[in-house]
């Protein structure tokens, strides 16, 4: 089940595809999968009250101190808090995956 409209997942997509590409996977992941760690630390985020406070968890998780994203997005995002990590908790893997094909 689908739940976000297509801005907002685009949006969610390039958040979860800038904080990715910052993370140094080969120290994180070290024998494990990187999509598996990255899926488990997507949906341990989620369970914040805002997308800032999301982010902020993500990104601790994953050794980053900042992320180069427009604040813009962040609010954006928020604005939809309920919905987005409500998909973040439930489709993790597929916004994930979707994020993984933003170029």
């Amino acid at each position: 089940m689908l739940t976000l409209k297509e801005e907002v997942e685009k949006d969610l997509c390039l958040l979860l595809r800038v904080v990715h590409d910052r993370a140094d996977w080969k120290k994180i992941a070290r024998g494990h999968s990187g999509e598996d760690i990255y899926a488990h630390k997507i949906k341990a985020a989620g369970n914040q009250q805002t997308m800032s406070l999301f982010l902020e968890k993500l990104c601790h998780s994953l050794g980053l101190q900042s992320v180069p994203l427009d604040p813009q997005l962040i609010k954006r995002l928020d604005a939809q808090r309920d919905a987005v990590l409500k998909a973040v908790r439930d489709e993790t893997i597929y916004y994930m995956l979707l994020a993984m094909e933003v170029t």
